[in-house]
């Protein structure tokens, strides 16, 4: 009888405030660079199976089409997929979407054949909330980590970055400080990338070792715990469709 496959479900929330739209296509890059990562560890470890949600926010939380689907599904996001605008409600992002997605996936967790690995990427701070407030968000954040089946993992740039994270919970070894601009942008995303793919790397290692479980990868395993992150063999600039590569 076949092994039961562990669920990693990838929680994508990304800013889509107006300061983005001058990284725009450098984002849509790193989306499609996230999803050639997932895709990745899909081939590479059987004992998983990989499904997305991808969550945007700007002044609102939109969950797009890309809503718990498995990484089979998906095509490469255009330029289509993404135009920035408006403020940044971060909370209610973190909120909401966590929110859904643990009611949505409630099942599975309880039977400890699900992990989840959320990451949240933003160039600014909250301003626009209307339903969680930054306590709420903490003390959600503390909850699900505390089960063992989740990783909650943010990028942010300015001086503030850490202490954004820990008001949040998210402990300092699964939070990066990026630089603003096309360059920074980039970095930013290959590193999610190669932390993503490491972690499944983990999950793998933990299914298959009884003297280890996932559990003490999501709580004690840095997300960006590596200083230097190995280089995933993708494609090196996956632009968005039908855009031109960037040179």
């Amino acid at each position: 009888m076949a092994k039961t496959k562990q669920k990693v479900y990838h929680l994508i929330i990304l800013d889509k405030s107006g300061s983005m739209s001058s990284v725009r296509e450098t984002t849509i890059s790193g989306l499609n660079e996230q999803l050639q990562s997932i895709k990745k560890a899909e081939e590479d470890f059987k004992d998983q199976e990989q499904i997305v949600s991808l969550v945007t926010f700007n002044s609102n939380v939109e969950h797009t089409s890309l809503w718990n689907k498995s990484i089979n599904d998906i095509q490469d996001f255009t330029s289509d997929n993404y135009d920035p605008g408006g403020m940044t409600a971060l909370h209610d992002a973190i909120g909401i979407s966590v929110s859904q997605l643990r009611q949505e996936i409630s099942k599975e967790l309880s039977n400890r054949q699900a992990n989840v690995i959320i990451t949240i990427f933003t160039d600014g701070q909250e301003n626009a909330s209307k339903e969680y407030k930054g306590q709420q968000v903490a003390n959600m954040v503390k909850e699900i980590q505390e089960t063992g089946q989740w990783t909650v993992a943010f990028m942010g740039c300015g001086d503030d970055v850490f202490d954004v994270a820990q008001s949040m919970n998210i402990r300092a070894g699964n939070t990066m400080q990026y630089t603003a601009g096309l360059d920074g942008t980039r970095n930013a995303f290959q590193t999610m990338a190669n932390s993503r793919y490491e972690r499944s790397k983990k999950y793998s290692t933990a299914i298959n070792n009884s003297k280890v479980a996932p559990t003490d990868v999501n709580q004690k395993d840095d997300f960006f715990g590596h200083q230097n992150p190995p280089h995933l063999d993708l494609d090196p600039d996956p632009e968005p469709k039908p855009n031109k590569k960037e040179t």
